[in-house]
């Protein structure tokens, strides 16, 4: 049992529903939050938050319990998806880390194929009742194409060039996406009628919120899950290029060699850190902005561009990803700091 909950990753499982609560409380909630300390700040008469009478429903709109079921269908299908991946990459992985070997050794190959086909399944079906219970049926294509793009990366598209590179940050890109593509139209659905913020004193605001902005922070955490995945995808094609190759993958570095491979993995890097550039300078007074994106984010991506630069065994490739990891760690704990902003 352990050896099987190996198989299913159950860190990058964490890593995933983290993210996704953090896009509802961090982004959508606090976004909310920071409007009403704006709309308390410019207020004549001194009012506390909780003497606010605020609108009913204020703050996320997918009910909890969807959003519970919403989490749990992507950590299920990211489980199923981690095992099938597992399953067809065990010759490679006999070469790569032979000590990590589970499939066909502590855990059965037809226990693996049953374990992918009851976690996708279970996915699935939970995914197409939050899309079918929230009034948006067309969003259960997200599980189903979550599932086949899982599926046939780890059959065809991880031993080609490029292009499963791209679906992995695709599919990385989707966890944040997701949460917005529910959340942020029934968010406009419930603005559509006046909403109405009341004093204690009995006077009334009606409250508009600004929706481009959340679309903004939602798609620049889906903008960054896809960039910084592309890296961490060469990244593991360049630890992994004696498996690879001996199994007939294509991957950047073994197509196009290894120096192409760690100045393309750069040319992301830089991207990624203009990118976070022009957020810092787009919030230029706010003083823990600054530093948070300068020493807790840009710095270890510095640090895992410096590794991968350098890095010559798969040790050190490896360690250039897990730095990579910790920069994508703490750019979603940023999410916590979104209510605090001016």
């Amino acid at each position: 049992m352990l050896a099987f909950l190996r198989l299913t990753r159950p860190v990058n499982l964490l890593i995933i529903a983290i993210t996704m609560v953090l896009m509802r409380y961090g982004v959508i909630t606090g976004i909310m939050e920071r409007g009403i300390a704006k709309f308390i700040a410019e207020l004549d008469v001194p009012v506390t938050r909780a003497e606010l009478a605020l609108p009913d429903g204020f703050g996320p709109q997918l009910p909890l319990y969807l959003f519970i079921l919403l989490v749990l269908s992507t950590v299920l299908i990211a489980a199923g998806g981690n095992v099938i991946n597992d399953y067809f990459d065990t010759r490679i992985d006999r070469v790569n880390k032979p000590d990590d070997v589970i499939v066909g050794r502590s855990v059965k190959r037809r226990v693996a194929m049953t374990g992918h086909l009851t976690l996708s399944g279970l996915g699935l079906l939970i995914g197409v009742f939050v899309a079918w219970r929230a009034g948006m049926p067309q969003w259960a294509l997200i599980p189903a194409f979550s599932i086949g793009a899982l599926w046939t990366y780890s059959t065809t598209f991880k031993r080609q060039l490029i292009i499963g590179n791209g679906l992995v940050a695709t599919l990385t890109a989707l966890v944040p996406l997701t949460v917005g593509l529910y959340e942020l139209p029934l968010l406009k659905r419930a603005f559509a009628t006046p909403q109405v913020v009341a004093l204690p004193d009995g006077t009334q605001y009606e409250m508009e919120p600004v929706l481009p902005e959340f679309w903004y922070w939602i798609l620049g955490y889906a903008a960054f899950a896809f960039m910084s995945t592309l890296v961490r995808e060469l990244q593991k094609d360049m630890a992994d290029v004696k498996g690879d190759e001996a199994e007939g993958c294509r991957t950047i570095p073994i197509v196009w060699g290894m120096r192409w491979a760690k100045g393309i993995a750069l040319f992301h890097f830089a991207i990624i850190i203009i990118g976070l550039l022009l957020v810092r300078a787009w919030l230029p007074d706010h003083r823990l902005t600054y530093w948070y994106i300068g020493i807790g984010i840009i710095g270890p991506l510095l640090l895992s561009a410096g590794f991968t630069y350098i890095a010559v065994s798969r040790r050190e490739h490896v360690t250039a990803g897990n730095i990579m990891k910790l920069a994508m760690l703490m750019a979603i704990g940023y999410t916590l700091i979104i209510p605090a902003l001016p």
